[in-house]
């Protein structure tokens, strides 16, 4: 998939979160892929190497963006989003 017309809506350091925006996205009818930099043989959590992204057409942009701001993922989503994901290597 060529990503060069994908844009960059949403930037955290946990899969669980990731994933979490991009069903929200989806859910929406915006198309979404996550962008995963993580590099989980050494489990880093800061640096670009921690990095996952969550990317939409540039179409999309702004109405990703405006979803996003008007519906954060809430402290109970993530808390319920991390609970119920698989564990990783360490």
């Amino acid at each position: 998939m060529d990503l060069t017309d994908w844009i960059e809506v949403f930037r955290s350091g946990t899969d669980y979160e990731a994933e979490l925006v991009k069903s929200r996205l989806s859910d929406a009818g915006i198309p979404v892929v996550i962008l995963n930099h993580r590099d989980h043989a050494f489990n880093l959590t800061h640096g670009y190497m921690a990095k996952v992204r969550v990317m939409v057409p540039r179409s999309y942009t702004a109405q990703a963006r405006d979803l996003l701001e008007l519906q954060p993922p809430s402290e109970d989503e993530l808390a319920r989003q991390a609970l119920d994901s698989p564990p990783t290597d360490a």
